[in-house]
């Protein structure tokens, strides 16, 4: 790696970000911060519902914040780093501003790569034992209202490293291939 990356893999739940996340990490070496891990720090010690939900994400992006502005403030040099990074995006949401800035900070090449999907594949996606072991959206009634609310608000990224890719038809190999290819450009 020439220089550190900044990746960000972003789509709506169960797109496949973190399996393809994870195979970079595997293949390509990283760091991986996935959505979950910041939402999963009160895994078991809170309970929050539904209508304190909107109150309970906003406490979770500040703490997302303060752990990049440690990182930016904190970050060793001596070698090259790819952070990879996990995300459903939609549009005015602050964090790929705050990674475009933290990958600012560390002199890194900014990678958003979006997993897009149909919403037939999603929801047939989200009904699973790996999605269920990991407490996320599974329920698939639940899952087609957050769609109809959040796909008409899905973020686009306009960066120039930018990989949008229709993976309704991949396999997590293919997908993975697909983003390796993109991601060697900026080896």
């Amino acid at each position: 790696m020439k220089r550190n990356q900044v990746v960000l893999v972003y789509g709506m739940p169960a797109s496949g970000k973190y399996t393809v996340a994870k195979r970079i990490q595997e293949k390509c070496g990283g760091i991986l911060m996935d959505n979950h891990y910041f939402y999963d720090l009160f895994e078991g010690l809170t309970e929050v519902s539904d209508e304190k939900w909107q109150e309970y994400s906003e406490y979770i992006i500040a703490i997302r914040k303060i752990f990049l502005d440690v990182l930016s403030k904190y970050n060793s040099t001596k070698q090259h780093k790819r952070y990879i990074f996990t995300g459903v995006i939609v549009r005015g949401e602050k964090f790929p501003a705050e990674l475009q800035k933290f990958a600012k900070n560390l002199n890194a090449d900014f990678i958003p790569i979006e997993l897009d999907v149909s919403a037939e594949t999603l929801l047939e996606r989200c009904d699973n034992e790996q999605r269920r072991k990991r407490n996320k959206i599974s329920n698939k009634d639940k899952y087609r209202v957050l769609l109809q609310d959040w796909l008409p608000r899905a973020f686009h990224s306009k960066s120039p490293n930018r990989l949008i890719l229709d993976s309704t038809n991949l396999t997590p190999d293919e997908t993975f291939a697909r983003v390796h290819k993109h991601l060697k450009q900026f080896d």
